[in-house]
């Protein structure tokens, strides 16, 4: 199956019918971006994320190009939702934020994070940081029509193309200002949300070379990295790009198994090779088989190179990542048998995810050990809105539930 037209997508979408429950879904999506818009926007446009379970402000507050990105998809998300100017504003503010403090005009790139006065707190260029610009911009450019971000996000992979890349074609975790020094430990993380962003680039600009550029990327990676006897992409390399042992904090994150699931088969959809599609398969079916717990519902977040679970607590933006793949592959790659499991971890996230106090999502969740004042916070500069707004649009996406018209092309 290749790229998917609406006309197709609304006749697989029927099937969703019993399974999606729109009201649920959409009411659960528009209080979720509500409660940010409320909690995290500022009037310089700075995004504070550090919230407490009621979503009032705690602790000391730092933008990052991860939050601030972040919550630039979140509060686009709720634009296209409602059309409420104040999303739209929100948006604009955010992104001249990014736009004025983050950039690094001297050496070009991004810094990694801000006070809210502006003030660079880590000037080190990261590339996990930017492959969220990208994505930030690319949704800002797509709801308000402005050349300016999504200039900014091609300027943007321009830059990492040039500077955040090894002669390999995989990217650099992170180096310093001038780029001149490679930091941090090698991992597919920052490579998996790059190939995202550039799909969500060229949702925006329609640019053939940046599609090409996605391509290329997966294609090294499930060339280079992914264990194709075992069905799993590791998630920490070496220097030579080799999987870290396990003492050496070598691992599996369970959750990136389904993301990347997803991603694939979005890949396909827009046009890219459909053996993109048995490699997401792949992926799902590791993540199925080793991850997902078969007594509650949901996934566990980390595993091991044989195959093991690693003990631990179940983390928010994992179980959202199970249930946009599932209910994707069921929809749209025809894989009936995935709707139990999504039925059940989504009454496992309802029961042990989501504060039925005061919405959103709790941090973790691990059987018999109480969470801590942390796991009840809503925000933070990770946690910030995306994984689940993100899940929450697919499902509605899937099941075609009345939707607001597309936003005219810009």
């Amino acid at each position: 199956m290749a790229s998917l037209g609406c006309g197709l997508l609304l006749a697989l979408s029927a099937a969703a019918g019993p399974h999606i429950d729109c009201e649920w879904f959409r009411k659960a999506i528009l209080e979720e971006v509500a409660h940010w818009r409320a909690a995290t926007v500022t009037p310089s446009g700075f995004f504070q994320t550090s919230l407490d379970r009621e979503w009032q402000p705690v602790g000391r507050q730092t933008a990052t190009l991860v939050s601030q990105s972040r919550l630039l998809y979140v509060l686009a998300t709720g634009f296209e939702l409602t059309r409420q100017p104040a999303y739209l504003e929100a948006v604009v503010k955010g992104a001249e934020f990014l736009l004025e403090h983050f950039r690094d005009r001297e050496h070009g790139g991004w810094f990694y994070s801000v006070s809210p006065e502006g003030k660079v707190l880590d000037n080190g260029k990261d590339s996990y940081g930017h492959a969220f610009v990208i994505f930030g911009l690319a949704h800002a450019a797509r709801v308000t029509g402005e050349e300016r971000f999504r200039q900014a996000a091609l300027e943007t992979w321009a830059e990492m193309k040039a500077k955040l890349r090894y002669e390999s074609g995989f990217v650099k975790p992170r180096t310093t200002r001038d780029f001149s020094e490679v930091r941090g430990t090698n991992s597919q993380n920052p490579m998996m949300h790059l190939f995202e962003a550039l799909l969500a680039l060229h949702d925006v600009t329609g640019a053939a070379p940046v599609l090409v550029d996605a391509q290329a990327l997966a294609e090294a990676i499930f060339g280079k990295l992914f264990q194709k006897e075992e069905g799993y992409l590791p998630e920490l390399f070496d220097e030579n790009w080799k999987p870290l042992p396990a003492d050496q904090r070598g691992l599996i994150e369970l959750g990136h198994q389904f993301e990347w699931a997803f991603l694939l088969s979005r890949a396909v959809e827009k046009g890219l090779p459909e053996a993109f599609l048995g490699t997401g398969r792949r992926l799902l079916g590791y993540g199925m088989r080793v991850g997902y717990d078969r007594d509650e519902g949901g996934i566990f977040s980390r595993g091991d190179y044989q195959g093991h679970v690693r003990p631990g607590p179940k983390g928010w933006w994992e179980q959202a990542e199970l249930l946009r793949a599932l209910a994707h592959y069921a929809v749209l790659r025809n894989r009936e048998e995935l709707w139990e499991p999504f039925a059940r971890s989504r009454k496992f996230v309802q029961r042990n995810f989501i504060d039925p106090d005061h919405g959103g999502w709790f941090r973790s969740y691990q059987p018999g050990v109480p969470r801590s004042v942390a796991e009840h916070n809503k925000g933070s500069v990770w946690m910030a809105g995306y994984h689940v707004t993100g899940m929450y649009w697919e499902a509605l996406r899937l099941a075609q539930c009345s939707l607001p018209p597309a936003l005219p092309a810009r």
